[in-house]
């Protein structure tokens, strides 16, 4: 009884989805292919459609294939159909997510905003008026009744304005703060009613015309209520949809991405001012160390230019950081003539930000305006650009935002703190309501320690929404990938065991939609929908001691994320993804339908502990802000004692972790479909069907390829990189290129004959993969061509040829089969038995 609705759910999913049906695909290129026939780039397109439906959970099916249509853009695709209904074609349905089994509760307290009042007794024709009076009667009958029976607070529908009056503000402290006493309780919907938690106030506004427009419209403004915190209101919500801030170029963060025809950004930068280096004290550890790897020691920058950081160091910072260079962000930028029409009109530049790409493309900046130089065109930044680890003499494409002469587009806004008054440019009628973001966390649960932890938490049914953003508070560098990362969330969990949050809808939120910070140990997120984020979805970040992550178990583990839509993520923050995993154990993320996103779908930032699962997700439509990438990321540059080789054994090496039975569309600027960069090893990639990419190792080493489909790996979009069924790049002895294993892997092309990249390739003394069993296909009348040195001479090989140095045994090479043949093969390996 005391369960949210599937229907109700699919009905949230139609509802929060309708804007994107609309307007966010139009303002993008096409999704498909340009170097293959509209035909087969649709076939294919169609198939990982009917992947979503196939791994949907059963009442769901039709909305995630209704989604993914949309978001694929198979309108373009006219001669194509999609059933809705894949169980005709299936040797064995999917397995989805168990359902949640029905608590039995040993009381429960009702709340109701409208009905309720906290002197109630909480019945259900008496409930409380809020959540944190229905939580203090929880408390209250632990005292009478102990901790172990399960208590429940059944919430009724309605909107409940959290950020009111808030007492916290903190991204990590929640309006709803549960701790360890808070053990074996309940926070769920009432049935299928629709309950809203807000991280805003709702304003009453009394609008007047601050300013007729050029075009016939209106500035609007209104004075904000004293009880409104300004200092959190950096979010306007309207009608439940995210406003702009007024920004030059126009455009919405939200639906103009960096590759739409009109992205909201712009290219016009002229020059950056380099950075000023501030040496960081190096922490460099010579024993233990690992043998055979390009990163051998564990290293960190304390101080220095890692006080930015919170706490103040980053792999990055050291001297000589391996792979990369010391961290740095640019002091500011100048623009071309004109770029910036407004800039000698404005006014207290000092309000705004310079939202800016890393040169490279991978991930974003925010910095706050410290001055602008009109006559010069030069902007100088105060603080900002931790919000990646890396760093960068110079930016990309950028954005000006929060500056009021830039407010001249409709469904802007601005906030001018000083008078507490809102201007706002309406669309052709004013909306209705307008809600001020308060508050960056709604729930915390939050133990004292590993041994005093919250347990036994569920969250269900719940509607979490219009938060604060938090892209200017503190970023951390967990390990030896590419991010920063701000350790708080709209769900913030610590110190926790046997938390389930299910069947919830995050929406329009500033930040992170759940993390688990440090310990959380069997923590269960399945059946949520999370859409409309400034950060990523779901983050789980640990910590250790320095080198010392085998003493120290301050880490997510054991870790289920399954049956989760997650989509139109990173709207501000483009190193961010869908699900990150970084210094954790043993996670889990099996079944999602994933896409639209800035960089990957999937970010495993270090090898840690690995024992991670990744399996039958769908995921396309990555990489559509940045570059270098792919729709899943590893990287393996740090090395952690721990002890996944022998349980109570310290090493530095990682348990092998596994992705198999993935959809995956490698297109927008996606390069290769599994990106395994900078020494990552330990991976067994089996049964995954790859579309545009082929197979990476870059200075990593012992990971195996086996059973897998890439179709048209020649035809990657990026224009680098992955354009062959195999790229091993830099491979050196002793150190990375070893223990690789590619066979019995199938590998269409679509005009190339040259199926291998392997860098160093020399006959005399080959250092390459083990080959063997695969099956390439290639286009009618070309000649496969295997490139190797012979007697230092780069020589095209035929296969026979290359059979004869003992390589590629088993294999073969056939003409290229129609497109559906290729799609027959994709259902048979993705819908095996799990």
């Amino acid at each position: 009884m005391h369960r949210i609705c599937i229907l109700f759910i699919v009905a949230l999913f139609i509802s929060t989805t309708c804007r994107l049906t609309e307007s966010h695909h139009p303002g993008y290129s096409t999704v498909g292919n340009p170097h293959v026939p509209l035909d087969d780039d649709c076939a294919l397109r169609a198939f990982i459609v009917e992947m979503a439906g196939y791994i949907a959970p059963t009442a769901w099916k039709m909305n995630w294939t209704e989604l993914s249509q949309s978001a694929f853009q198979m309108n373009q695709c006219s001669n194509v159909s999609i059933s809705n209904n894949t169980t005709t074609k299936l040797a064995k349905p999917f397995k989805t997510t168990p359902e949640i089994k029905e608590t039995i509760c040993y009381s429960r307290i009702f709340v109701h905003d409208f009905q309720g009042n906290d002197m109630f007794d909480g019945t259900f024709d008496r409930p409380k008026k809020t959540i944190q009076a229905a939580l203090s009667l929880t408390r209250i009958l632990r005292v009478t009744h102990g901790n172990e029976k399960t208590l429940c607070i059944t919430i009724r529908g309605g909107t409940y304005y959290l950020g009111t009056n808030a007492t916290t503000t903190s991204s990590q402290i929640g309006a709803i703060a549960l701790t360890a006493n808070d053990s074996n309780l309940v926070i769920e919907n009432y049935q299928d009613e629709r309950v809203v938690l807000s991280g805003g106030a709702l304003l009453q506004l009394q609008w007047s015309i601050h300013a007729k427009t050029a075009a016939g419209g209106a500035i609007m403004k209104a004075q904000i209520p004293s009880f409104v915190n300004l200092d959190q209101f950096n979010e306007l919500y309207i009608d439940d949809g995210r406003a702009i801030v007024a920004k030059y170029p126009n455009g919405d963060p939200a639906t103009h991405g960096l590759y739409a025809k009109d992205p909201g950004f712009s290219y016009d930068s002229q020059s950056w001012i380099a950075p000023i280096f501030n040496p960081s004290t190096d922490i460099h550890v010579d024993k233990p160390y690992r043998n055979g790897t390009e990163f051998p020691n564990y290293q960190l920058g304390i101080g220095g230019g890692a006080s930015v950081f919170n706490p103040p160091r980053n792999f990055w910072s050291t001297a000589s950081p391996p792979a990369g260079s010391n961290y740095g962000v640019p002091q500011g930028f100048t623009v071309k003539n004109g770029a910036l029409p407004h800039i000698t009109n404005w006014s207290k530049p000092t309000t705004g930000f310079v939202h800016a790409l890393h040169a490279g493309y991978w991930g974003s900046w925010v910095f706050e305006i410290a001055s602008v130089d009109s006559a010069k065109n030069t902007i100088m930044f105060s603080r900002g650009g931790f919000q990646e680890a890396r760093g960068s003499h110079s930016g990309g494409a950028f954005y000006v935002a929060n500056i009021f002469e830039e407010l001249d587009s409709p469904n802007e806004w601005f906030l001018d703190k000083s008078t507490r008054t809102l201007y706002f440019m309406p669309n052709e009628t004013m909306p209705q309501v307008f809600v001020a973001s308060q508050i960056p966390c709604l729930i915390s649960i939050s133990g004292s320690n590993d041994e005093d932890s919250a347990n036994n938490i569920l969250i269900r049914g719940l509607i979490f929404t219009q938060t604060s953003n938090t892209y200017m508070r503190d970023y951390m560098v967990p390990s030896g990938g590419d991010w920063a990362v701000h350790r708080g969330g709209t769900v913030y969990l610590t110190n926790t065991k046997t938390v389930t949050i299910t069947r919830n809808l995050f929406t329009q939120l500033g930040s992170n939609g759940i993390a688990l910070i440090d310990y959380n140990d069997a923590s269960t997120i399945t059946l949520n929908e999370f859409v409309w984020l400034a950060d990523s979805a779901i983050i789980l970040v640990g910590s250790t001691n320095g080198i010392d992550g085998f003493s120290v178990t301050s880490q997510p583990m054991n870790t289920l994320i399954e049956s989760n839509l997650i989509h139109e993520t990173g709207i501000y923050i483009k190193q961010s993804s869908p699900v990150l995993i970084s210094v954790s154990r043993s996670i889990s993320v099996i079944g999602n339908l994933m896409f639209n996103m800035p960089r990957a779908a999937i970010n495993i930032n270090d090898g840690f502990y690995g024992n991670h699962t990744i399996s039958y997700n769908v995921i396309f439509n990555t990489v559509r802000e940045t570059s270098d990438h792919g729709p899943i990321n590893s990287w393996d540059r740090q090395p952690f004692l721990t002890d996944a080789v022998q349980q109570g054994i310290p090493s530095l090496w990682q348990h092998t972790s596994y992705i198999h039975h993935n959809a995956l569309f490698n297109n927008y600027r996606s390069v290769w479909p599994i990106d395994h960069d900078d020494g990552s090893c330990f991976y067994e990639d089996s049964y995954n069907f790859l579309v545009y990419g082929g197979k990476k190792n870059y200075l990593g080493h012992s990971k195996t390829d086996h059973h897998e489909i890439y179709v048209y790996a020649d035809a990657n979009q990026a224009g680098f990189g992955s354009n062959t069924c195999l790229g091993d790049y830099a491979p050196r002895r002793g150190f990375s290129g070893f223990n690789e294993i590619f066979r019995n892997n199938t590998c269409v092309l679509y005009s190339s004959s040259i199926p291998y990249n392997i860098d160093g390739c020399e006959t005399s003394d080959l250092y390459i993969p083990l080959l063997m069993s695969n099956q390439i296909f290639i286009a009618s009348g070309v000649e496969i061509t295997f490139i190797c040195k012979v007697k230092g001479t780069s020589t095209k090989l035929t296969l026979d040829q290359w059979n004869s140095y003992g390589v590629d045994l088993g294999t073969s090479v056939n003409t290229r089969p129609d497109i559906q043949y290729i799609i027959e093969w994709g259902r048979s390996i993705l819908q095996l038995a799990e």
